[in-house]
């Protein structure tokens, strides 16, 4: 059975949670204040040291995949933008082999990292990064999971301030509107001008296994985005 295969039908989130976390604002708020200070995995700094070289070989910025499983939406954004370089990050090792590299184009870069540890030495080596694409994270959907997402955990300042054009997409509209108040909450405050957007949407063509399997199971797709330029 292949990936595809295993992907193939996919049952809505289920939570005990129905809207907006009333703890979201509270938690937002407080890690404005706290740096985000756990010490880098070694393997993630490896990895680092590597997409540090790789990017080095291309003038354009760098377009960032955070949690691309096993690359597919790599590959599509190294074709969408074949002159910058595209990193592809996931921290599963099982996932990332089952990339059929030979599909990559050069301009393509998968490793196996901590997010969190890699957002912050992204953060501290003052990358350019032109997009960062954080396509369905796991939306840790029981009411007491709050502080395993994203936007309520301390890496979430370092997150927003890694790049102006930040594309969330998601199928739970819980996880989407929470991305998006907070956000909006954070960047004012962040010094960052711009409003995200959330919208409920279907693309033509899906772009990650993950993706095509909620397409297939009849969910509805939602995206939180701010750009500052046109992609």
């Amino acid at each position: 059975m292949n990936e595809f295969q295993e992907l193939s039908f996919s049952k809505c989130v289920e939570s005990n949670q129905e809207g907006v976390h009333p703890d979201l604002e509270e938690a937002v708020l407080k890690y404005l204040k706290l740096p985000f200070l756990r010490p880098v995995a070694a393997h993630t700094q490896m990895a680092f040291e590597e997409a540090n070289g790789f990017i080095s070989l291309f003038s354009k910025p760098v377009i960032l995949d955070s949690g691309c499983g096993t690359g597919e939406s790599t590959r599509v954004l190294a074709h969408k933008f074949p002159e910058n370089p595209v990193i592809g990050l996931d921290k599963s090792l099982q996932r990332l082999s089952k990339s059929e590299l030979s599909q990559f184009p050069p301009n393509a870069k998968l490793l196996r990292a901590e997010l969190l540890d890699f957002w912050k030495l992204v953060l501290e080596a003052h990358w350019n990064v032109a997009y960062h694409a954080l396509y369905y994270p796991n939306p840790w959907p029981k009411k007491a999971q709050l502080g395993r997402r994203f936007h309520a955990h301390p890496i979430f300042p370092t997150l927003l301030k890694l790049c102006p054009n930040l594309e969330l997409r998601t199928n739970w509209e819980i996880y989407a509107r929470e991305f998006e108040h907070a956000a909006s909450l954070a960047m004012p405050r962040l010094g960052i001008p711009m409003k995200p957007q959330l919208e409920s949407w279907a693309p033509s063509v899906p772009e990650t296994a993950f993706e095509r399997k909620y397409l297939a199971s009849g969910h509805l797709l939602w995206r939180v985005i701010f750009l500052s330029l046109s992609l």
